[in-house]
């Protein structure tokens, strides 16, 4: 047994001593010798190639590469004195779909893109629904 000066030097001691008693020939630091039961060993998987995958059909409107989008300006999000004063609503049709910042050109007016709804087209109609802003840095 040890001492309580030395206990209190040594936190590990104090669980030493108030566990149950080890064998001498034992090494202190080994915990008591418990069986655990072995496990079955696991099947191996197959790993089979990652194929990746196919993309989704254009919609049938698209015709190589041409995508119908809806743009509209909501004239209340615009502080700008320059910007238009009455919201529009337009469709066109892009070789890609514009994305986030890009600049759109309608009636003389420069618009930037603020967000973009995308649908997944099954049938006739657009691809996205497009927010834009008045763009005034020409």
């Amino acid at each position: 047994m040890q001492s309580i000066q030395d206990s209190l030097l040594l936190p590990q001691a104090i669980a030493l001593t108030l566990s149950k008693p080890v064998e001498d020939d034992k090494d202190l630091t080994e915990g008591p010798e418990t069986e655990k039961p072995k496990r079955k060993p696991r099947a191996k998987r197959s790993k089979k190639p990652a194929a990746p995958m196919p993309a989704l059909p254009p919609a049938s409107s698209a015709v190589s590469g041409i995508y119908k989008v809806q743009i509209f300006y909501l004239a209340a999000r615009n502080t700008n004195p320059k910007a238009p004063v009455k919201d529009a609503l337009w469709f066109a049709t892009y070789p890609i779909i514009p994305r986030v910042g890009d600049c759109l050109f309608h009636d003389g007016i420069y618009y930037q893109v603020e967000r973009v709804f995308l649908y997944e087209n099954m049938g006739p109609g657009w691809y996205a629904d497009i927010e834009v802003t008045f763009y005034g840095r020409r």
